[in-house]
């Protein structure tokens, strides 16, 4: 099973890829899940689409390793 930060880069990986940037504000305080998946898609700044994909396969491969 992939750690939980191992699936919050799948997960902004894939919001990249999918959504483009983080646009929507952060989460409140009250929602701490919502934060850390927010912080995480964000990080990726101004990442295309395709480095989204390609880096999403290659953290798979990765994981699929272990």
């Amino acid at each position: 099973r992939p750690s939980y930060e191992e699936m919050l880069r799948f997960y902004s990986y894939y919001k990249q890829a999918t959504a483009g940037c983080c646009q929507g504000p952060r989460p409140g305080f009250w929602d701490p899940i919502g934060r850390y998946k927010w912080d995480a898609w964000h990080s990726l700044g101004g990442m295309s689409k395709e480095e989204a994909m390609a880096a999403y396969v290659a953290e798979m491969k990765k994981v699929a390793q272990k």
